[in-house]
């Protein structure tokens, strides 16, 4: 499949789904047509407002069905962009104003539609950053649904491919990434988005190699060109020459090759070459979730995140509901732990039942176990199911957001008066249960040692440790860079933690992002942290890092580490040293 036509072009991306796709190029240039306006009789106006009613509530059926199909292969973070939308199209005001104005002005509801929404596009459209840019998105597609639906076209997404492909975007609506068929799609390039737009997160849930960011890959290419796409490095070759289609062909079989070595040692232990074990444990939102932790050779579950149940439901949860959900988790991964997080609301997660007011600066304002302590109902109706599941033997209870003792003691408290209610129903549950906080504020770290006397673990939260360490927003585009997760300080407050639970033999482990980046293992290993809590996926990956170092090796590399000045002086350093132990492997580089 040589290049028949055209001279080989190297393009490059963002690396957004691991994997190597070769094949031919189905674009997808489809553009929401313009929509004319249509002048109506005023005796057709009532007809016109039952017709965009009843669209409004096909559509809705219709993401609705798209969100429970996204949560059950991806997970809350997928079925939350479904939840956005389903707000856009819910938004009273907006169909109000629809209904208004079709009444008012006597144009059909396709128009109004049309016009409707792209006036609110071309608004946010002209604020810059990736996140506006998918606000964008979620407006069109929105739209797109509505529209077809009040053509009776149903949710037919055009130009779906109908063989086998590499497909070719300026980008991809949620939905349209959504109804992919793993089977006919080998690879997705398109233009623009990031690590974090929503084309990236659906292809790294449907496992389909993707290059996003690429520019302008859609203008340079045409259907039925050669094209090869490595997701492992963002690299993107079009028209290909014989020669380099024989090449990625061959790092194509040892990719695979990768992956069945990964299935081989997926029931082995993370053990060092020299016999230290580390404990890799998965990250999950959903009970099912747990099975996949085990699929890929976890040996537990380091964080449950339950406000998932709050955030997916307009309702407050009951304490039977929240039950049969932490049971279940408990029953599927048994006889491995589950470490159940208590909600962390607030932030960037807000709740209709809970009453979280505006704030200038939510991530330091009312959240985690903030709201919990304020609402002491909610709080020990969850903490009762906690401990109804714990009667498995396999539950353990970790509070978030917690800065010092004062938030543990009177936690501690809450959990003590649910024991009561529970004895006084005589209902069974684990009376020693072990309690444990994260550490994912910098006064958390400083005072490890403290807080270890009086809980029975220690978990790093990374994600927010380094947001608060280099006061850097990891939402915040335009702080990004200050963002630094081998930030020698943020390394300084793992350490400080680590060494505090080895004084007071209280177990720590790590359940931020950075325990799945392979460039971080050597030195988290180093660092003496024996449990990573990670994405189910990448357990496998930091398996293999962990069966193929010693421990003397990767406290040499931290040592080293520890000295440096910079974040990308560390960064660089291990990411070097992992490329000259691991060259012949093709994932990492």
């Amino acid at each position: 499949m040589g290049s028949e036509s055209g001279k080989e072009c190297i393009l490059r991306g963002i690396p957004a789904a691991h994997g190597i796709a070769i094949g031919r190029v189905h674009l997808i240039t489809y553009n929401e047509p313009e929509v004319l306006p249509r002048k109506l009789a005023p005796a057709e106006v009532p007809e016109e407002l039952a017709r965009f009613n009843a669209a409004v509530e096909q559509t809705k059926g219709a993401i609705e069905r798209s969100r429970e199909r996204a949560l059950d292969i991806a997970g809350i973070a997928v079925g939350k962009i479904f939840d956005a939308h389903l707000l856009i199209l819910g938004d009273t005001v907006f169909q109000d104003q629809v209904r208004g104005r079709i009444a008012r002005e006597q144009f059909d509801a396709e128009y109004i539609i049309y016009d409707s929404f792209a006036q609110m596009i071309e608004l946010i459209s002209r604020s810059a950053g990736e996140v506006f840019r998918e606000r964008a998105a979620d407006l069109r597609d929105v739209r797109a649904r509505l529209l077809r639906h009040l053509r009776g076209e149903g949710d037919l997404i055009p130009d779906h491919p109908t063989h086998e492909v590499v497909l070719v975007a300026e980008d991809l609506s949620p939905t349209q990434a959504l109804n992919l068929d793993r089977k006919l799609v080998h690879g997705i390039a398109t233009d623009i988005g990031g690590l974090t737009s929503h084309t990236a997160i659906l292809a790294r849930s449907l496992d389909i190699p993707t290059v996003v960011g690429i520019g302008d890959i859609s203008a340079r290419v045409h259907n039925g060109d050669a094209i090869i796409l490595n997701g492992n490095s963002g690299k993107v070759i079009v028209h290909p020459q014989k020669a380099t289609l024989a090449e990625y062909e061959s790092k194509r079989e040892r990719f695979r090759g990768f992956q069945r070595m990964l299935e081989d040692i997926r029931t082995q232990p993370a053990m060092t070459t020299d016999g230290r074990e580390i404990l890799l444990w998965g990250n999950i939102e959903l009970p099912r979730e747990a099975e996949l932790v085990m699929s890929h050779g976890g040996t537990g579950v380091g964080l449950f995140r339950s406000e998932f149940l709050f955030l997916t439901r307009e309702t407050t949860p009951t304490e039977d509901e929240q039950f049969g959900i932490y049971d279940k988790a408990a029953e599927l991964m048994a006889p491995y732990p589950v470490v159940i997080r208590t909600f962390d609301l607030g932030g960037d997660k807000y709740h209709a039942g809970i009453n979280i007011r505006d704030e200038k600066n939510p991530f330091l304002g009312y959240r985690a176990l903030r709201v919990s302590l304020s609402r002491r109902d909610l709080f020990r109706s969850q903490l009762r199911a906690i401990l109804r599941a714990s009667a498995r033997e396999n539950v353990m209870v970790m509070f978030p957001f917690v800065s010092g003792l004062e938030e543990l003691r009177e936690a501690k408290v809450v959990l003590e008066e649910a024991k009561q209610e529970l004895q006084h129903r005589k209902l069974a549950f684990d009376p020693d249960i072990r309690v444990g906080i994260m550490v994912e504020i910098p006064s958390a770290a400083v005072f490890a040692d403290r807080l270890a006397e009086e809980c029975d673990f220690l978990s790093i939260g990374t994600n927010d440790l380094i947001q608060y360490t280099v006061a850097a927003d990891r939402a915040n585009e335009q702080v990004a860079g200050y963002y630094r997760s081998f930030h020698p300080a943020v390394l300084r407050m793992i350490e400080m933690t680590v060494k505090a639970g080895e004084k007071r033999n209280v177990h720590v482990g790590l359940c931020g992002e950075l325990g799945g980046t392979p460039a971080a293992v050597p030195l988290l290993v180093g660092l003496g942290m024996t449990e990573l809590s990670m994405t189910s996926s990448m357990i496998p990956e930091i398996k293999k890092i962990i069966r193929s170092l010693s421990y003397e090796e990767c406290k040499r590399m931290t040592r080293k580490a520890m000295k440096m000045g910079t974040s990308h002086e560390i960064q660089q350093y291990m990411q070097g040293e992992l490329k000259k132990r691991f060259a012949d492997l093709p994932i990492w580089f």
